[in-house]
């Protein structure tokens, strides 16, 4: 079933809780799978990050410091 854009962004790929109107949830990016993006809610941030995926907009540091 499709939701609508009125509904909410969608579930939380972490916990599956459906994700309300105006709520502030996040998209994750997830560089072991190709950087695919799980959508997350604001109770998961902590548990996608322990998951090693990286919040979308930062750089993943490890990949671009430069080598010694």
């Amino acid at each position: 079933m499709r939701r609508r854009a009125s509904e909410g962004p969608g579930d939380c790929e972490v916990c599956g809780r459906v994700v309300l109107p105006g709520e502030p949830a996040q998209y994750f990016e997830d560089p072991r799978r190709g950087h695919r993006r799980h959508l997350v809610c604001p109770l998961c941030t902590g548990r996608a990050g322990r998951r090693g995926w990286l919040r979308e907009g930062t750089r993943d540091l490890t990949r671009s410091a430069p080598a010694a």
